[in-house]
C-alpha cells in the first residue's frame, strides 16, 4: 500500500482499513464502483463495476474474490487455489508445495476461466498466446500485465491483472499473499513492464 511505502511503519497492517475507502474515491473519479460486503469470500467481498466492459469485470472481480489467499508456485487452476509444486529454489524453501494458492499465472488462468478464455499456466506462454500491447497509454481494466528481467520474452517472469490508476491485482511471490498492488509504473517493477496482452478480446 502507498500509505505504508511512505510510513515505513512496524505495524502495515494500520493502513488497511484505509484501503477500501481509498479505492472508492479513485473509482468515483475514474467511473468505477468499488464495493466490500464483509464475509463475501477470501477477498472480503472487494468488487468493481465496469459497465462499459462487463467481460473485464467479470475477470477483475474474479481475482478480486482471491485477495489474501496465499501465494503457492505452481498453484491455481480454472477452478480456484490448488496444491503448489516444488521448484528446486525459493518456493521450496517457502514450503510452497505443501500450500494451496495461487502463483501469478495460475491467478489470472482463474480470473480468465470465469469468462470462458483458456489462459497459458505460464508466463512466457501467455505472452506467446496472445497479440501484446506495448502502450500504456491503450491499457484497458483486465489486461494481463507481463514483466521481464531481460526485456525479452525470455525473460518474462511475472503477470498481474491491470485494475486501471497505477494499480493491479496479482499474486506476487512466495511469503505473500493475492493483493493489490500500486505504483506499478515506478521502480524496478515499472522498469521490467515488456508489455500486455488482452486475452478473448
Amino acid at each position: 500500500m502507498a500509505a505504508q511505502r511512505v510510513q515505513q511503519s512496524e505495524t502495515p497492517d494500520a493502513y488497511a482499513k484505509w484501503e477500501q475507502p481509498a479505492n472508492q474515491v479513485v473509482g468515483a473519479v475514474e467511473g468505477r464502483t468499488c464495493t466490500a460486503s464483509a464475509g463475501a469470500g477470501p477477498g472480503g467481498g472487494t468488487s468493481v463495476s465496469l459497465p462499459s466492459n462487463p467481460r473485464a469485470e467479470a475477470v477483475i472481480n474474479r481475482a478480486l474474490s482471491q485477495l489474501g489467499v496465499t501465494y503457492s508456485w505452481g498453484g491455481g487452476d480454472a477452478n480456484g487455489p490448488t496444491l503448489g509444486m516444488r521448484d528446486g529454489g525459493v518456493a521450496d524453501a517457502h514450503g510452497d508445495y505443501a500450500k494451496v494458492g495461487f502463483d501469478c499465472s495460475g491467478l489470472a488462468l482463474y480470473a480468465y476461466a470465469g469468462i470462458g478464455v483458456a489462459v497459458p499456466h505460464q508466463t512466457q506462454a501467455i505472452w506467446a498466446a496472445f497479440g501484446h500491447l506495448t502502450d500504456r497509454a491503450a491499457l484497458q481494466p483486465g489486461d494481463l500485465l507481463l514483466y521481464s528481467s531481460n526485456g525479452a520474452a525470455n525473460g518474462i517472469h511475472h503477470v498481474g491483472i491491470y485494475l486501471g490508476d497505477d494499480r493491479m491485482v496479482e499474486a506476487p511471490q512466495s511469503g505473500d499473499v493475492v493483493k493489490i498492488s500500486s505504483g506499478i509504473w515506478g521502480g524496478n517493477r515499472g522498469a521490467e513492464f515488456i508489455g500486455a496482452v488482452r486475452p478473448g478480446a
